[in-house]
């Protein structure tokens, strides 16, 4: 299988070259054009166990219930995604990266062998906006991100610590510590400089984000995003 990310960095794309029997999976509405030897199944959840809990920590972790599985029925077969929203595409090869958490609605596709699961985040996801729940990968498999903007892939040494706004956040290696703080030390100028509370990052890992964030849906959105 071959993929190439296509129209960068506002408008990007996603465009697979599948051979018999290869296949990949994606969010459901996010296929823009394939070919006639392409064979379509909604499954329920994702990653390499599929079901009913797969499905409903899909939801909790901000993700769709069911996800569209796109396999070639012969050789020479082509799939192209498009995210929802307007901005760049994330690849992250979990072979080499480890384990990853995606924050909420970053998700768009993933292939070969990937073990997604929802992970409680706490509290301190609810107030970052993050929702309760994360979404970890694993595997050997290729994960695709959708990103709003443009994306920003910063790897972090040791203890080193990086600050970034709560809703900018794409995915982070699971060997990232991170915290939920004021953006200073005074309560004051934290909340009038607009800026409130921040994630704090600790290294070692690799830390992705986006440079626009997309717009709120108001107090009950965010309530309703939030615990969900």
């Amino acid at each position: 299988m071959e993929f190439s990310v296509q129209h960068q960095p506002v408008f990007s794309t996603v465009e697979f070259n599948l051979d018999a029997e290869e296949a990949i999976v994606a969010q459901p509405n996010s296929m823009l054009t394939m070919t006639a030897g392409i064979q379509i199944k909604a499954t329920v959840g994702r990653g390499n166990k599929p079901g009913w809990k797969s499905g409903f920590g899909s939801l909790l972790g901000g993700e769709s219930f069911f996800t569209a599985s796109f396999s070639a029925k012969s050789d020479g077969q082509t799939v192209t995604l498009a995210p929802d929203s307007y901005g760049d595409i994330v690849v992250i090869d979990m072979k080499d990266a480890g384990g990853f958490y995606l924050t909420r609605g970053s998700y768009l596709a993933n292939t070969g062998d990937c073990e997604l699961k929802t992970k409680y985040g706490g509290m301190k996801g609810l107030m970052s906006k993050k929702g309760l729940f994360l979404l970890h990968a694993s595997g050997d498999g290729t994960v695709f991100c959708q990103a709003y903007g443009a994306v920003v892939d910063r790897v972090l040494d040791e203890g080193e610590v990086f600050f970034v706004d709560n809703r900018f956040v794409v995915a982070f290696s699971d060997t990232i510590q991170y915290q939920l703080v004021k953006a200073t030390d005074s309560v004051k100028d934290s909340l009038m400089s607009g800026e409130g509370l921040v994630n704090r990052y600790t290294g070692p890992g690799r830390l992705i984000y986006q440079t626009r964030s997309k717009p709120g849906a108001g107090m009950l959105g965010y309530l309703v995003d939030a615990v969900t």
